[in-house]
């Protein structure tokens, strides 16, 4: 090889071990950078010259080494395994928070708060009943009647309230994920930009999309390709978000029917409005329907503010609009799938059959209005009274009697008969209620229960349901957890591993310095020999 041409072997050393320190560098500048993937620098050799041939070989000799290409290190399948439990983990640890906001509304985990309102209420009419016709045990059973609706609506209302949280929680995510979408698109218009001419992997971009692909796969079910221009397609339940640089928002509408609760449902306005999330579809592992926090808000707010009339047959159309009756159990499979609205269906439940039993009683008929007991009782006042006139007897719509607040020794009429004795069945009957058998927890369930037991059992099933909730999240976590860390020693960057690496190429663009200088100083010595 002529010396002059030496000279760009060694220049190809330098620029090659360059490049090689500036990936390095880059590497240690962005160690702490979340999403940032470890780059990689590839040399090949330049093409050999042939200058001559032996009898089984040609003769050649190298033009030196050359810069191929800078790759990011990354393993898809790791990508596709985190972001599957990343979904996972996003949908158990959102419907964990909903039952854990549950139970702190009935006071703790246990509900003794309430229970005491509902333990002080039943003992309210059992002092009555030993001595019925006393106004201090009148005037005592209507301040305690009072201080029991009071924490029974506070629960409700609570509830109410925080079904309103989650409902702005699902129109925010739904404008967090149109948000991502748009991201992305822009992203895949300026990776297909700069990867066009195949001089340029666009990696800092390529790591700017995946952070956002981990964050969108924990709002719901994503399932994502890269096409030929370097652009990724997204799909979000089945359905396309990110088409190339294109982008199909999702809205979070009211759609009919809704106005009165305000609550949203996340539609496709391309698809006439389908819904994101389908409704009778079952959520488990084995469908993988169980992703995401925006489906977990969804179905934890439910569809309403549930009441005792969604544990009672009803009526209804078929898709044809055919007139359907449902049983009590149908009726109440409707809402069952939300935490919040069935809670606050058998908790409502509870409050309006105690509250048609004594009202019942008081007013002279059987516990359940069916006989009258007591004609001369049939004019007397209700202890309890509906806000909203000939509306429902819900928890949210009675107060206490007003009359009665103001002089409580009406109620029963002092437990004083026409013939000036004492009422004492009317007394005992109010009493034994709380020791009868009320109702099963709901239609699904066979075990009659008192009211205290209906109580407790209210809460340990969703006790139960939220321990389920907080073992997956957990499971999940940890799972996420451990994907994390196998991405990590693919993608991350070791400082340790990057410094011997700058050592390495800092020696080799020495190397290449030396070889400059050596062919320099033979091109030297040969020019001082001719001249």
């Amino acid at each position: 090889m002529p010396l002059m041409g030496a000279f760009y072997v060694g220049v190809s050393g330098l620029q090659t071990s360059q490049y090689a320190l500036n990936t390095t560098a880059h590497n240690l500048a962005n160690l702490d950078t979340k999403g940032y993937t470890r780059q990689q620098v590839y040399q090949a050799n330049r093409t050999y010259t042939t200058v001559g041939h032996s009898f089984n070989n040609d003769l050649q000799v190298g033009l030196g080494t050359n810069y191929q290409d800078v790759r990011a290190v990354r393993d898809a399948f790791y990508d596709r395994q985190y972001r599957t439990e990343n979904g996972r983990s996003g949908y158990y640890s959102t419907s964990y928070e909903a039952i854990l906001e549950i139970n702190t509304l009935f006071g703790e985990t246990e509900g003794n708060q309430f229970q005491a309102a509902l333990q002080n209420f039943q003992q309210a009419f059992q002092n009555l009943a030993t001595n019925p016709s006393n106004a201090t045990m009148q005037g005592n059973v209507v301040t305690v009647a009072e201080q029991f609706l009071q924490r029974a609506q506070h629960i409700y209302n609570g509830l109410a309230e925080y079904q309103n949280n989650l409902n702005q929680q699902i129109k925010d995510q739904v404008n967090q994920i149109n948000k991502y979408a748009d991201q992305i698109a822009l992203l895949n218009d300026e990776i297909a930009g700069i990867e066009a001419g195949g001089f340029e992997n666009a990696n800092d971009l390529r790591d700017a999309r995946n952070v956002i692909l981990d964050e969108l796969s924990a709002r719901g079910r994503i399932e994502y390709k890269e096409d030929l221009f370097g652009r990724v397609n997204v799909q979000f339940e089945g359905v396309d978000l990110v088409k190339g640089d294109s982008v199909n928002h999702m809205e979070a509408a009211i759609l009919e029917g809704d106005e009165e609760s305000g609550f949203y449902t996340p539609v496709w306005p391309a698809y006439k409005n389908q819904k994101v999330f389908s409704e009778t579809q079952e959520i488990s592992a084995d469908a993988g329907s169980d992703s995401g926090s925006l489906k977990a808000l969804y179905f934890s707010r439910g569809k309403k503010n549930a009441t005792y009339k969604d544990m009672e047959p009803s009526t209804g159309v078929d898709k044809n609009g055919n007139p359907v009756n449902y049983t009590a159990a149908e009726t109440f499979d409707m809402i069952a799938n939300s935490s919040i609205t069935a809670i606050m269906t058998e908790f409502d439940h509870m409050i309006n059959g105690m509250v048609t039993k004594i009202n019942n009683l008081l007013t002279g008929y059987s516990e359940d209005g069916s006989t009258v007991i007591n004609p001369n009782a049939t004019g007397n006042l209700k202890l309890f009274t509906e806000i909203t006139p000939n509306g429902d007897d819900t928890t949210m719509n009675l107060t206490v009697n007003s009359e009665l607040l103001l002089q409580p020794t009406l109620l029963n009429n002092g437990f004083i008969l026409d013939d000036q004795s004492v009422d004492q069945d009317t007394a005992d009957r109010l009493a034994k209620i709380f020791s009868d058998k009320f109702s099963t927890l709901n239609p699904g369930t066979a075990t009659p229960l008192t009211f205290e037991e209906y109580y407790i059992g209210i809460v340990n099933q969703y006790a139960n349901i939220g321990n389920t909730y907080k073992k997956a999240a957990e499971a999940q976590e940890v799972s996420v957890l451990s994907l994390d860390n196998s991405r990590q020693q693919v993608m991350g960057v070791s400082d340790n591993e990057e410094l011997t690496k700058m050592i390495r190429f800092q020696n080799a663009y020495n190397a290449s310095s030396r070889y400059i200088n050596t062919v320099n100083a033979m091109l030297d010595n040969l020019l001082s020999i001719v001249s």
